[in-house]
């Protein structure tokens, strides 16, 4: 499932910016236009207001057809004026975003979560947001894999988001339960290989078979202490205001939806340039 991010809706506080901006330009040019045909102005606050210079008189009624006279004739000055204003308004956004951004990131850092894949003492950590029914998951799966394979400092923390199904929430329970038995990446490995079967009798029968202590994960997956836990990692997830997986945080940035290999390390490049 791609990653879609819930955007505010700033329409309606755009529009009086804009309103704002064109009244102002008409302001602009009025005083513009006031001081070019005067020296020694005198504005007489009167019903008609006019503005006056050596016998030379210009009512705000004459006024405007022609400033509608110098926009027709330049429109590229509203343009140009509404086109600045749009930049430095994405600029701004960009920056407010990057730092909230930073902010929820170190209070993610601080989360503390023993579910994770490669290596548990490294350097560089990066978090992954995942559904085990989510097909681009699993084959997101294969890079991080490959990631990994390359990569003897990297961990990496999977944070659960099961928002597919009901079968989607048992999965995850199965392996937050599994961190009980110490077994937490072999049963996540599974459930993204091509073995993992499609109900509840038959995974636990495979996990059987792998060496892993089922009884245990039966007895613990449904207790308050893990549908808490699985209420956490989705709280995580609305503070970045993600619904969809997968979805990665490394170093500053957030990457939703499936990525390829060379784009991942790329990115990596850029977070961890030491690490590369």
């Amino acid at each position: 499932m791609g990653l879609y991010t819930k955007k505010k809706n700033t329409f309606s506080f755009k529009k009086i910016l804009l309103f704002i901006i064109i009244i102002s330009f008409f302001y602009f040019i009025y005083f513009y236009y006031s001081t070019y045909t005067q020296q020694n102005n005198t504005i007489q606050n009167s019903n008609d207001l006019i503005v006056s210079q050596n016998n030379q008189s210009l009512k705000l009624n004459e006024l405007e057809p022609l400033i509608k006279k110098i926009i027709s004739e330049n429109p590229e000055l509203i343009l140009e004026t509404v086109k600045k204003y749009q930049i430095e308004q994405s600029k701004i956004e960009k920056s407010q975003i990057a730092n909230k951004n930073k902010e929820l990131i170190q209070k993610l850092k601080s989360y503390e979560n023993n579910m994770f894949i490669g290596f548990n003492n490294a350097d560089t950590t990066i978090y992954e947001f995942v559904d085990y029914n989510c097909g681009y998951c699993q084959k997101f799966h294969d890079v991080l894999l490959e990631l990994i394979a390359n990569n003897k400092n990297l961990r990496v923390e999977i944070i659960q988001l099961p928002i597919l199904s009901d079968f989607s929430l048992d999965l995850a329970k199965i392996t937050m339960a599994s961190i009980l038995t110490g077994d937490f990446e072999k049963v996540h490995n599974y459930l993204y290989s091509s073995e993992r079967r499609s109900d509840l009798p038959e995974i636990f029968a495979d996990l059987f078979l792998r060496g892993i202590n089922i009884k245990s994960i039966k007895e613990n997956m449904n207790s308050v202490q893990i549908t808490n836990k699985i209420m956490e990692h989705k709280a995580l997830a609305d503070l970045f205001r993600l619904n969809g997986t997968p979805a990665l945080i490394i170093g500053n940035e957030i990457v939703p939806g499936y990525i390829d290999l060379p784009k991942l390390m790329e990115i990596m490049s850029k977070e961890f340039p030491n690490n590369a």
